[in-house]
Formats: structure tokens, C-alpha cells, sequence
């Protein structure tokens, strides 16, 4: 009798293992369906513990705040992208395309002027510049035409350029 228990315990087992396989298998054949996992949306904003927006992705996103208030980025200014905002939520950097001409640009702010910046021209050619407080100044250039190396110190230009003899 236990023998015949046994056996019919096994077969129940068995049976189980490959309905369960048939439906695992069956289940990772079937293509995913991501039409859940995307958000689409116009805008996000992330806020700290205390409200403050600090993270913005948007199309186009807001003109930036300086101490407190919006400044306009001017007729042509408008960008699309992701912007970064310190503690105070004053603007401090992004990575955004202009929604005019297509440039795409990274940029690093400190909190009363632009610092860096990466610019990419949509028909090629590229330039980084670096800004400091005292009129120092380092831009480098690659176009089709030209590559330029600019350098000014204490406001005091200091020009290199390929066609120069």
C-alpha cells in the first residue's frame, strides 16, 4: 500500500514539475510589454526634503532663477532639457539643447555666473569654455574651417590661432 502511495505521490510530482516548466518557459517566450514602464510627460521636477526644486526635465524648461527670482533667457534662449538647482534653489547647471538653432550645451554654474560650458553645433564643430572670477578666461574652438585656442588673463586678451605666423 505504501509502495502504491509512493508511486502515486511521484507521478503527482512529476506531473506538477511540468506543467509548472511548461508555464515558466512559456511565459519568457512571450515578448515584454514595456507599454507600462514609459512615462511620457511634458515636465518633472524633483524637490528635496524641503520643497526646493532641484533636478528639472523639461521641454522647454523654465527661464533660471538667480536669488530667489525668474530671469528671462532672452528671445532665442529657450531650452530643452535637464537643469540642475542648488540647496537654495538657484540654477546652477544643465545639459539642454536650444530650441531655436539645435545646439546642445553642458554647462556649470556657480551662483552669480556661468563657469563652463561644452557647446556641440548640430553641423558640427565644437567649443569649451572656462570662466573665472577675475577676468581669466580659457575657450577652445574646432570648427570646419578653423581651430582657436583664446586665452585672457585679468581681462587682457592672449590670442592663438592656427593662421597666425
Amino acid at each position: 500500500m505504501e509502495t502504491k502511495f509512493f508511486k502515486i505521490l511521484l507521478l503527482f510530482n512529476l506531473l506538477a514539475t511540468i506543467i509548472l516548466s511548461a508555464v515558466y518557459f512559456k511565459k519568457e517566450e512571450t515578448e515584454k510589454d514595456f507599454s507600462n514602464d514609459i512615462l511620457k510627460v511634458r515636465g518633472l521636477v524633483v524637490v528635496d526634503s524641503l520643497g526646493v526644486e532641484r533636478v528639472i526635465i523639461s521641454s522647454p524648461l523654465p527661464d533660471p532663477t538667480m536669488h530667489g527670482y525668474r530671469i528671462s533667457r532672452g528671445e532665442y534662449g529657450s531650452v530643452s532639457g535637464i537643469m540642475l538647482y542648488d540647496s537654495e534653489g538657484q540654477e546652477r547647471g544643465g545639459y539642454v539643447t536650444d530650441n531655436n538653432y539645435g545646439n546642445i550645451f553642458l554647462t556649470l554654474d556657480s551662483k552669480t555666473q556661468q563657469n563652463a560650458l561644452f557647446i556641440a553645433d548640430p553641423l558640427g564643430g565644437a567649443a569649451i569654455q572656462v570662466w573665472g572670477r577675475n577676468g581669466n578666461k580659457i575657450s577652445l574652438s574646432a570648427g570646419d574651417e578653423n581651430i582657436y585656442l583664446d586665452l585672457t588673463k585679468n581681462n587682457k586678451p592672449l590670442k592663438f590661432k592656427t593662421d597666425e605666423k
